[in-house]
């Protein structure tokens, strides 16, 4: 669907969910300031008992013009569009509606449709809006005000942007400069007195599961929820921390990490793994448990004994396999030759400067690396990405003629961490083919591993179980995993 879409409706209600957050609220304003440039008539709504009553929110109404209108009976209107929220569910009041379309982040509550666009991998509707918005060439440098409120959203719905659960989430922090005196509005604004003491009690609440601290929150904003746990991996003992909530649809967590043997991203998806959504950070992230997931994964598991039990799985649910000490025997391990599937190269150098720090960003996460003339950058046949010394390439690959336009959920980009500049890797990508016989020795993993490369030192690549550990036979310190779907499309054993 395409936003502009909806323009054609004569008169449109725009309704956020009951007592709404900044995210909604964000989402519903971009909507209507997109939908008043196409010469659309639209207003924004929400509904229920509860009103807008927190700092932070007036504030942001105030500062950000936002027309927001509380509503007991929905307007006239030809087309109602729910925002943060699916029409129906029970979280935002519903009106009958002859027409109605959604825009929402969360897990699907109702089935598809033309005008139902739902992606629960994003960590906020704002990012959804804003790229939809993106697509159709809405101009946001002539409406600052739009964009702080998206900027906004995605903040606050993901605990300060430390918990972007998508490269998208991203892309959207980075879009653009936000205007600063109003953000540092709103994010003074966020506390109040009885909002202290629950963070005084989340703190009194903890238990340590081996290096790990568990803490349980009464229900609070998401930041108040980041709050309490950017203190509590202050604690000595605690290597990382888990705090969490209820809220209406399950548990509400916030995750931090400082120990470079747990990503908090990585374990916020460990713990919702089949029951919900995480991601974020290498130290700070959040996830989502649903309890209607949960109940039809683990019936009759009570969500704090299953938290529990997921955290005391992932202590021993790992091996750790580290470049430069590992103890495999990989030449005891199966011999796998790369078949000739065009991929891409690009030299980091053809992007940016000799010497430039960058980051490549993908779907599978962020890397770290330098633009050098030695270093080149493989992407893989589902849009992978990773860098690759000059040598290795030359040794390993040869151009050819192959038509090279792949199609991927996400194009892998690369950020100059200096000046903030983004290019997409794709307009300097060639096509290659493996050449000659590039053999590797490689494995199924019976058991999940994090695999610290040459790469980088501070983030491990996550192996699944039934995923490949694998090693160039002339260089076994080179050690990395391979996705088990990736590797069966592009590996055969050598009989």
């Amino acid at each position: 669907m395409k936003l502009s879409d909806l323009a054609r409706y004569g008169d449109i209600v725009i309704q956020c969910h009951d007592v709404p957050d900044a995210d909604a609220i964000a989402s519903g304003f971009a909507l209507l300031r997109f939908l008043e440039s196409l010469g659309a008539a639209a207003r924004l709504v929400y509904s229920g008992a509860g009103r807008v009553t927190k700092p932070n929110l007036a504030w942001m109404l105030r500062l950000l013009d936002i027309p927001l209108e509380h509503v007991d009976e929905l307007p006239r209107c030809d087309l109602l569009v729910t925002v943060d929220c699916q029409y129906g569910a029970g979280n935002v009041r519903k009106f009958e509606a002859g027409a109605f379309a959604v825009l929402d982040h969360h897990r699907p509550e109702i089935p598809e449709g033309p005008m139902v666009v739902i992606q629960p991998a994003l960590g906020s509707c704002s990012t959804l809006v804003w790229n939809l918005m993106r697509r159709e060439g809405f101009d946001f440098a002539a409406n600052p005000a739009v964009f702080t409120a998206l900027y906004y959203g995605l903040f606050t719905d993901t605990n300060s942007l430390a918990e972007m659960r998508h490269p998208l989430d991203r892309d959207l922090s980075e879009f653009m400069p936000v205007d600063r005196p109003v953000l540092k509005k709103l994010k003074n604004s966020m506390l109040s007195m009885g909002e202290l003491d629950i963070v005084a009690e989340t703190l009194s609440s903890a238990r340590i599961i081996e290096n790990m601290g568990l803490l349980k929150s009464r229900p609070c904003d998401p930041n108040l929820l980041g709050f309490s746990s950017d203190i509590a991996q202050q604690v000595e003992q605690f290597g990382s921390c888990v705090v969490y909530c209820d809220v209406p649809t399950g548990l509400k967590l916030s995750i931090r990490s400082a120990t470079r043997e747990i990503m908090a991203n990585e374990l916020a998806a460990f713990l919702t793994r089949g029951v919900g959504s995480g991601g974020g950070g290498l130290e700070k992230a959040g996830g989502h448990i649903s309890g209607e997931a949960l109940a039809k994964a683990f019936p009759g598991a009570a969500p704090d004994d299953f938290l529990r039990s997921r955290v005391e799985d992932y202590q021993n649910n790992f091996d750790l396999v580290y470049c430069d000490r590992h103890k495999i025997d990989f030449s005891s391990m199966a011999r796998f030759r790369k078949l000739p599937v065009a991929v891409g190269c690009a030299r980091t150098t053809d992007m940016f400067r000799e010497g430039a720090p960058i980051n490549i960003r993908t779907l599978e996460g962020d890397v770290d690396t330098v633009a050098s003339a030695d270093v080149y950058l493989m992407i893989g046949p589902q849009g992978e990405a990773y860098p690759i010394k000059k040598d290795r390439y030359e040794e390993s690959y040869a151009a050819c003629d192959a038509p090279y336009a792949p199609d991927f959920e996400y194009a892998p980009m690369i950020i100059e961490k200096i000046t903030g500049e983004k290019k997409s890797a794709l307009p300097f990508a060639r096509p290659c083919v493996a050449k000659g016989d590039k053999i590797i020795r490689a494995s199924k993993l019976s058991k999940d591993a994090k695999v610290f490369s040459k790469w980088d030192e501070e983030k491990y690549f996550l192996g699944r179980v039934g995923d490949y550990i694998a090693a160039p036979e002339s260089d076994f310190s080179d050690v990395y995993i391979i996705n088990r779907d990736i590797f069966e499309k592009t590996y055969r054993v050598i009989e």
